[in-house]
C-alpha cells in the first residue's frame, strides 16, 4: 500500500506542474476527456481539497482511465475506509458505471470483492487430534494475510501448538456482505448472519472472523479479530473461548453479567473461599495463590485471580502461565461444555420466528453435546 500511495502522490505532483488551461475550459473538457479530469484532481489535491479531488478522479475513471480509478480507490480508502470504498465500487459495478474489466485481481482482493474461487489458507490439524475445531473467515486480503501469519505462529508456539485445537481452511466472504466496522476505539461489529450457511453446513463449533479494524472480542461462539491482529491478541481471545475472564476492571455493563454469585471461571473467584474451586479443578491449596483483581470493581465486588503474577488475561501481551495452560487442556478435554456458534444462530432464528431454522441450528448444537441445546430440543418436543 505504501509504495502505491507514494506513486500516487508522485503522479499528482507531476500532473500539477504541467501548464493548465483556464478552469472553465478545463472543467468543460473534463466532461469527456479523462486527462482533463485528472488535471483537475491534481489541482484539488495540491490545494488539499480531498473530496473534490476524489470527485474528479472518479470522473476520469468513469471515462475509462484505469489508473485514475486505482488512485480514486486509494484516496477514498484514506478518507473513508476500505468498507465504504468497497461499497462504492460495488455500486458502480452493479449500475454499469464501471465494468469488471477495469478491476485487477489485486484491487478485488484488497477491497474484499471476491469473485468465484479465491486463494485461501490451508487449515491445521493437531497431530494428537481435534477436541475443538474452528472455522476462520476473512473478508479482505489483509485478513487473509494476517490469518496465514497467525496460523504459522500458532503452530510454532510451544504452548498453543500442544492444545488439541484444529483450524479448517480459511473461507472468504465479500466485505460488502460481512460489512465489518472500522472504528479503532470500539469493538469490531460484523453482519454475522451472512455466515448462516457456513455455520449450518460446517463441521466446526467456533468461528474466527479476521476482518475490520477495532477491538477484538469473543461472544456467542464467534472470536472476532481485527485484520491486523497479532498472535498475542488471538491467544488472549482464545482463552475467552475457554471461559477465562479479563483480570482488569470491566465496564459496569459487562461486570453485571460476569460478576454474578454462583458463576465459575477457570482463572477467577468471586469469593475468597476457594474450596469449591479446588474441588472442581482437582487442585490443592498450594497450587493457587488468590490475588485481588479489579475485574468487578465497577460493582464494588471483590474478585481474585488464582495466581500471583500478571498475565495475558490482565494484558494480552503477557505470558500464558503454566497453571492457565494446564486448565486450558482440562477444559478442552470436555469441549461439549463450550457453547457452539450454532446455538447462537438458533437464537437469531428464534428472534425471526424461523422455527425450522431454529430446529436445525439447535440440532447442530446438540450434536456437539451442548447440554442447553439438548434441553431446548427436549422441551420443544414436550
Amino acid at each position: 500500500m505504501k509504495s502505491r500511495l507514494t506513486g500516487f502522490f508522485a503522479f499528482i505532483l507531476l500532473t500539477a506542474c504541467q501548464k493548465q488551461p483556464e478552469q472553465s475550459e478545463l472543467m468543460q473538457q473534463a466532461q469527456t476527456r479523462p486527462a482533463a479530469a485528472v488535471r483537475l484532481a491534481a489541482q484539488r489535491l495540491a490545494a488539499e481539497e480531498h473530496d473534490a479531488a476524489l470527485r474528479w478522479l472518479r470522473q476520469a475513471a468513469w471515462l475509462g482511465d484505469a489508473a485514475a480509478l486505482q488512485h480514486a480507490l486509494q484516496l477514498q480508502q484514506r478518507l473513508q475506509g476500505r468498507l465504504a470504498t468497497a461499497q462504492w465500487l460495488q455500486q458502480q459495478l452493479d449500475s454499469g458505471a464501471l465494468t469488471a474489466a477495469a478491476l485487477t485481481a489485486g484491487i478485488r482482493a484488497e477491497l474484499g470483492l471476491w469473485q468465484g474461487s479465491t486463494a485461501t489458507v490451508a487449515g491445521f490439524e493437531q497431530p494428537q487430534g481435534c477436541r475443538l475445531t474452528l472455522q476462520p473467515v476473512a473478508s479482505q486480503q489483509a485478513g487473509l494475510d494476517t490469518w496465514q501469519q497467525l496460523l504459522q505462529q500458532w503452530q510454532a508456539d510451544k504452548q498453543l501448538s500442544q492444545l488439541p485445537v484444529c483450524f479448517l481452511p480459511l473461507r472468504t466472504v465479500n466485505s460488502t456482505e460481512l460489512a465489518c466496522s472500522e472504528h479503532g476505539n470500539s469493538l469490531v461489529q460484523c453482519r454475522y448472519q451472512v455466515l448462516a450457511d457456513e455455520v449450518s453446513d460446517g463441521d466446526f463449533s467456533q468461528l474466527v472472523v479476521i476482518a475490520g479494524r477495532g477491538k477484538a472480542s469473543y461472544n456467542n461462539g464467534i472470536l472476532q479479530l481485527p485484520d491486523n491482529a497479532g498472535l498475542a491478541l488471538l491467544r488472549h481471545e482464545f482463552m475467552h473461548v475457554l471461559g477465562f475472564i479479563d483480570e482488569y476492571q470491566l465496564s459496569a455493563e459487562t461486570a453485571a453479567h460476569v460478576c454474578q454469585p454462583g458463576k465459575h471461571y477457570p482463572n477467577l473467584l468471586l469469593t475468597a473461599d476457594s474450596r469449591a474451586y479446588l474441588a472442581h479443578w482437582q487442585l490443592q491449596a498450594r497450587d493457587i495463590s488468590l490475588t485481588p483483581v479489579a475485574t468487578c470493581a465497577a460493582l464494588q465486588q471483590p474478585a481474585y485471580r488464582v495466581i500471583a503474577q500478571n498475565n495475558l488475561m490482565r494484558s494480552y501481551e503477557l505470558a500464558l502461565p503454566e497453571l492457565y495452560f494446564q486448565l486450558a487442556q482440562r477444559i478442552l478435554a470436555q469441549p461439549q461444555q463450550l457453547m457452539p456458534v450454532q446455538y447462537y444462530f438458533a437464537y437469531l432464528a428464534r428472534q425471526q420466528q424461523n422455527w425450522p431454522q431454529w430446529q436445525h441450528f439447535m440440532q447442530k448444537a446438540s450434536e456437539w453435546g451442548y447440554a442447553d441445546a439438548q434441553q431446548a430440543l427436549a422441551g420443544s418436543k414436550g
